[in-house]
């Protein structure tokens, strides 16, 4: 290769490289976030797990609240800031999401309402660990894997929800 071409194809390298590198999307660090009002379906497809509560029917069931996120020194969360109180009146509130990179996540202490065979309920202590991972077409996937720590549900229980923009 003469002298000149070598010149020419590296030139024409280097400046492929540069609308190349001027073209491709600049790396951003966006925060993440969750605002705005979301239909979350509970219950979704069967439930699993060895609590006696996996094998009890429950109907799915959808609310629609309003998410506010905020980061502050790298740390975010997600709040829900209206909506309809949780269902079981010992879920704490207000229920608050962490971003852990690539989810939602939120661990809560409350008791489970373990129905009973003759219909009563015996309240179980429990801990749920709750997680919504983002999806490509702006919904989240979400779990919660709950250790009902004692009582006639001892046991674990896992189900699905997910959270659809409103």
């Amino acid at each position: 290769m003469t002298r000149d071409r070598l010149s020419s194809l590296v030139g024409l390298c280097v400046a492929s490289l540069g609308i190349a590198l001027s073209l491709s999307p600049t790396a951003s660090a966006d925060p993440p976030s969750w605002n705005g009002e979301y239909a979350i379906t509970f219950i979704v497809g069967p439930k699993s797990g060895t609590s006696m509560a996996a094998g009890q029917p429950e109907v799915q069931y959808t609310d629609t609240y309003a998410f506010r996120s905020s980061c502050t020194s790298g740390n975010c969360t997600a709040t829900i800031i209206s909506g309809p109180a949780p269902r079981n009146p010992t879920v704490p509130v207000p229920v608050q999401f962490t971003w852990d990179g690539s989810s939602w996540t939120q661990v809560s202490d409350f008791q489970w309402d373990c129905m009973m065979p003759d219909d009563t309920i015996q309240w179980n202590p429990a801990r749920a660990d709750v997680r919504y991972t983002p999806q490509l077409d702006g919904s989240l996937s979400g779990t919660m894997h709950t250790e009902i720590l004692s009582g006639a549900c001892q046991g674990t229980l896992d189900m699905h929800m997910t959270a659809e923009r409103a």
